[in-house]
């Protein structure tokens, strides 16, 4: 009787507590993330995905954007470590991984993979001939400094020129490599159209370039409650469509895709050593299959 009644009580314990706000399953947590002051537009895109992932995890969160004057991706890393912010987006690279906790979800679901190549008019005829990797071996490929992506394109035997992103287009306008690449939906963007066109530029026309690679979230390696409610988030945003939609709805997004299923292009795959069997065996499913 005794024991019946203690039991009565505690259920009855439990219920003031949970009615009173004392008891939580899960805390509200502020994110926060730094972009460059003057970029923000230009990562909208993930800015969003990451907001998107906070509203559809368990209880009530916000994202704080700090806009950082001169923000570099070095300097953002230094920020994350000493708890400035505590979330960061990064093309992945296996040191991240081990330094931080990776969120398993592709921003773009591998679309950052799916390459064009950038060339000056008087190099298409050659590139017409380019049906395989060896044949694309005969040229210099200009790739940013520090980039996973330039690695990838080295592992492969391509001649890289390594050089500052902000460089790459003077370079290849002065003739210092045959071509360098973009992300299709980065390379379609209007206003990067018309950057080109200034410098003499244009959009290859003929070869795909793809490769396994995204941008990923990182958190700090003990920040467990923040990771697993990013994971949660994605994941719950991924298959209750809500993501999809999110994806679908951006316009270079939306225009890269029609893009690639309307195009005729060589494509030209090359593995990508780095990205893990962990990234394969958990996030496989929310890589495009295009």
């Amino acid at each position: 009787m005794r024991k019946a009644f203690d039991r009565l009580i505690g259920g009855v314990v439990i219920l003031v507590l949970f009615a009173f706000g004392v008891v939580s399953t899960v805390s509200a947590e502020t994110f926060r993330m730094a972009v460059p002051k003057g970029s923000e537009d230009n990562f909208a895109f993930q800015i969003g995905a990451i907001r998107l992932a906070i509203a559809n995890a368990p209880g009530e969160h916000q994202l704080e954007v700090l806009s950082v004057e001169r923000l570099t991706q070095t300097r953002g890393l230094t920020m994350l470590r000493s708890g400035e912010i505590n979330v960061i987006f990064a093309g992945y690279n296996p040191a991240f991984s081990e330094e931080f906790l990776q969120v398993d979800f592709p921003i773009t679901r591998g679309l950052q993979g799916y390459r064009l190549f950038v060339i000056r008019a008087d190099t298409q005829a050659s590139l017409m001939r380019v049906k395989s990797l060896e044949d694309l071996k005969g040229f210099c490929i200009g790739s940013g400094q520090g980039w996973l992506d330039t690695a990838i394109l080295k592992d492969a035997g391509l001649c890289v020129t390594e050089a500052p992103q902000n460089n790459l287009i003077s370079m290849l306008e002065n003739d210092r490599f045959d071509m360098m690449h973009l992300a299709v939906h980065e390379a379609l963007k209007r206003d990067r159209v018309q950057q080109l066109k200034r410098a003499g530029l244009r959009v290859e026309k003929t070869l795909l370039l793809r490769y396994q690679y995204d941008f990923f979230t990182y958190v700090g390696k003990n920040d467990k409650i923040r990771h697993s409610l990013l994971e949660q988030g994605f994941q719950n945003a991924f298959f209750s469509g809500a993501f999809n939609e999110y994806f679908r709805s951006d316009p270079s997004i939306a225009a890269a895709m029609d893009y690639i299923r309307q195009s005729d292009r060589r494509v030209i795959d090359l593995d990508n050593p780095g990205i893990g069997p962990k990234n394969d065996q958990t996030a496989e499913q929310y890589w495009l299959t295009e």
